[in-house]
């Protein structure tokens, strides 16, 4: 596993988050959202909340991962607002999370918002998460059209994040993986400014996981680098 995030050339903070730990298989990528430094707290909050309760439940986590990561993220849900309610410059802060408990080959893929999970196999991308946005509920209900016939802000809201509401719906998915696969994790820093298509052919370039990581980053540089952005990769041994 390895991950990396870079503030991009617009944004003056990094409002994203993310923890990889090898030993329990989990990937955690968090991209937060509002003002005075709220952004920043949220994302944090996230990827420190989901990884105490992954740890607390133990072995629970491998038996039912799909719940363990659900209650994760609630908790994380929980601890945004109740920061948000304790502190009034951070009220209205939120974050998207997309997680992953890779076990036994097996990837139990959970998110909210439109920070994205893939997979990489042979060459081919598979995106295995659908953003909860705005855009995502546009193009579902209007086959044909495309994401640039919004404009403005409706391009990047979301419709589901942690810390917007006192309930969180969670979607939880599972993927039998083959030795070789490489999974992506990602905030919209990345998926913004690059296909994924060209995210795809880039890690199967790669000579390793380290690299694959290294020219996603750069390839949302090159694009603009309009937000930050920030990748998790792990691959299938």
């Amino acid at each position: 596993m390895v991950a990396r995030t870079h503030v991009g050339h617009v944004r003056e903070s990094n409002e994203d988050s993310y923890k990889i730990i090898p030993e329990l298989g989990l990937i955690v990528v968090a991209d937060g959202m509002g003002g005075h430094a709220g952004g920043e707290v949220a994302s944090a909050l996230v990827i420190e909340n989901v990884e105490r309760e992954i740890r607390a439940i133990g072995a629970f986590a491998r038996a039912a991962p799909a719940l363990a990561l659900t209650a994760a993220i609630r908790a994380a849900n929980d601890a945004v607002r109740k920061t948000g309610d304790e502190r009034p410059a951070l009220k209205g802060m939120g974050s998207t999370v997309v997680c992953a408990l890779i076990i036994d080959r097996v990837a139990h893929v959970a998110h909210a918002g439109d920070s994205r999970a893939y997979r990489v196999r042979n060459g081919k991308i598979e995106r295995l998460t659908r953003d909860h946005s705005l855009v995502e509920e546009y193009l579902r209900e209007n086959p044909g059209a495309h994401e640039d016939d919004l404009e403005g802000v409706y391009k990047h809201l979301v419709t589901r994040a942690v810390g917007a509401a006192p309930s969180l719906e969670v979607d939880v998915t599972e993927y039998e993986c083959e030795p070789g696969d490489v999974l992506v994790f990602c905030s919209d820093g990345l998926t913004g400014p690059v296909e994924d298509d060209a995210i795809g052919r880039l890690v199967a370039r790669a000579k390793d996981l380290d690299s694959a990581a290294l020219a996603l980053v750069q390839a949302a540089l090159d694009g603009g680098g309009p937000d930050n952005v920030t990748v998790a990769l792990a691959k299938i041994a």
